[in-house]
Order: structure tokens, then C-alpha cells, then sequence
């Protein structure tokens, strides 16, 4: 059926005249009629009663009119989203995120959108952890991303995965053989450090707290990738979630195990929004992606 006689039909239900419904819809109430006509031969039954005091609708137009109401709000909300994915078509969308994220994770999705909106420009920052919220709400990025924490009422969490740190070691590294650590497992090998405080969400589990700040580390960097490549060199061990080494983790590198800690395992990473704020178009577009491409990196 046209989307054009489904919305008479629907404007003449509510209205209960054919003659308001057409001026309502400022069309002739001849063509209304001839289109709810048309709709009545081609189910073969009145749709409606016609009395003195107007039109109402008998059993099988209530049952239509479930049907229309349905169908003109999914056909309403298809069409928002076309019109959606024009207005994406060029703009600027900014991101935050932890440094972990953008090793990976992120550019990989942004060149997979960048196939289909090839004029968007991005900016990609690695921040803090507890800055996240923060930029996000003061409308410095569009889309941040961090480990879930309690935050004030101007960002919300949108989408959540499991983000547990563990420990990141060669493939071949004697711990790799467990299926989780304890922290006193990894005294005898050299500690490679992140520099920067670690996520307020880590202070669910104090004793990882004190553990780590007691360590010395061999080697602290502020850059994820020179972490990584003294991994990879055999340098050290390193604490992080396994979202910055996907790759070497699945090209068979490296390896990450998870720490025996049950609070340490329920961390999660969140895609962070601003509360009350209308996204871009190439905003909306890209967070539905990125939520999209986080489904795929849950915990088997």
C-alpha cells in the first residue's frame, strides 16, 4: 500500500470526516475519498461507516488502523534516518578516548566508516581517563571514551564492553601458560609502567592499588606503543586491558591473561555522550558504528 493513501486513511480515522481530514492534509477530499475507495476494494470490505454524523471506522478498519499507525512510524523513522545519513555525508566529528582505544580499535573503525562517508574529518585525542567526561561536556569531542565510572548528569554512557586489565606479555612469556594472575605472580619480572594515575574505577579493588604502586618500574612511558614495542622486545611485563593489542594478540605475539582480581574484571569501557545535546549528523552516524564495532570486541 502508498504511504500517501495509508496516511489519508489515517488522518480520516482520526478526524471522523473526509472533508476535515483533506483539509487537515490540504488535499481535495474527492482524492481522499477516491484513495480510501481504492483501499476498500483491495481488501474487499468497508473500512468505514458512513453516517450523517461522519466516519467511523468498523472492525476491519480498527484493524487497519493498528496496522497504519505501526507501519507510517517505522516508514517516519526509516526516512529520519535517510535523511540522517545525507546530512552525514561531510562534517567534523571529535573524539577523546584512552590511549589504549586509539592504537587500534579506533582507527580501524573510523577507516571502515570512512567507506561510506569518505568527506567526514575526525579529530582523535588520547586523554586521561577522568578527563573524558569532562571534554564531552563541555562540548570540546563529540563521542569520548572511558572506563565506565559514576559521572555527573552531563554525560551518560551509552554503550558499555568488558575492559579488564590483565597482564601483556610476549606469547612465549612464562605466565602466558595461566589461565589467570595474581598479583604477587608478577614480582619476579620486570614491570613496564604507564605513566598518568590509573582509572578511578581501578580503586574498586584497593590491594591493585598498593600492589602497583609499590612496583619499580624498568621502563615508564606515557606512549602506548613505545609499551609496546618493549614488550615485544622481551623488556618487561605491562598492566593494561587487552583492547591496545588486539592485533599482536591475535596474530599470536602476545599475550594478555586476566588478573585473578573478580573486582579488577568487572572494569568496563564505556562510549561516553553528552546528556541533552543533539550530535551532528556524522556524530550520530559514527556513534552508531562504534557501537556496532564494540559489540564485536565482548569477552567470548
Amino acid at each position: 500500500m502508498h504511504a500517501a493513501a495509508l496516511a489519508y486513511f489515517r488522518e480520516t480515522a482520526r478526524l471522523g470526516s473526509i472533508r476535515r481530514a483533506a483539509a487537515h492534509l490540504n488535499v481535495a477530499a474527492s482524492a481522499l475519498n477516491r484513495q480510501i475507495l481504492n483501499l476498500e476494494g483491495t481488501l474487499g470490505t468497508p473500512l468505514f461507516d458512513r453516517l450523517p454524523s461522519g466516519m467511523r471506522l468498523t472492525a476491519a478498519g480498527e484493524l487497519l488502523l493498528r496496522h497504519v499507525v505501526a507501519t507510517l512510524h517505522d516508514f517516519d523513522a526509516v526516512r529520519a534516518q535517510i535523511d540522517d545519513l545525507r546530512a552525514a555525508r561531510s562534517g567534523h566529528v571529535g573524539i577523546v578516548a584512552i590511549d589504549s582505544l586509539l592504537v587500534d580499535f579506533l582507527p580501524r573503525a573510523i577507516d571502515r566508516f570512512r567507506a561510506d562517508f569518505p568527506a567526514v574529518s575526525y579529530t582523535l585525542d588520547a586523554v586521561a581517563p577522568m578527563e573524558v567526561p569532562q571534554l564531552v561536556a563541555d562540548g570540546a569531542a563529540d563521542i569520548g571514551f572511558a572506563f565506565v565510572a559514576r559521572t555527573g548528569r552531563a554525560v551518560h554512557f551509552e554503550a558499555e564492553i568488558p575492559a579488564p586489565i590483565g597482564v601483556v606479555m610476549p606469547a612465549d612469556h612464562p605466565l602466558a601458560a595461566r589461565a589467570a594472575i595474581g598479583f604477587q605472580d608478577t614480582v619476579p619480572y620486570p614491570f613496564l609502567a604507564q605513566a598518568g594515575p590509573l582509572p578511578r574505577s581501578v580503586d574498586i579493588d584497593p590491594d591493585f592499588n598498593r600492589f602497583r604502586a609499590g612496583l619499580k618500574p624498568r621502563l615508564t612511558s606515557n606512549s602506548i606503543q613505545a609499551l609496546k614495542v618493549a614488550i615485544r622486545l622481551g623488556m618487561g611485563i605491562a598492566f593494561f586491558t587487552r583492547l591496545g593489542f588486539l592485533d599482536e594478540i591475535e596474530r599470536g605475539e602476545m599475550a594478555w591473561r586476566p588478573f585473578e582480581s573478580p573486582a579488577i574484571g568487572a572494569l568496563r569501557v564505556g562510549l561516553v555522550l553528552a546528556e541533552g545535546r543533539t550530535p551532528s549528523a556524522p556524530a550520530r552516524q559514527l556513534t552508531r558504528r562504534l557501537i556496532d564495532e564494540m559489540a564485536k570486541l565482548r569477552l567470548p
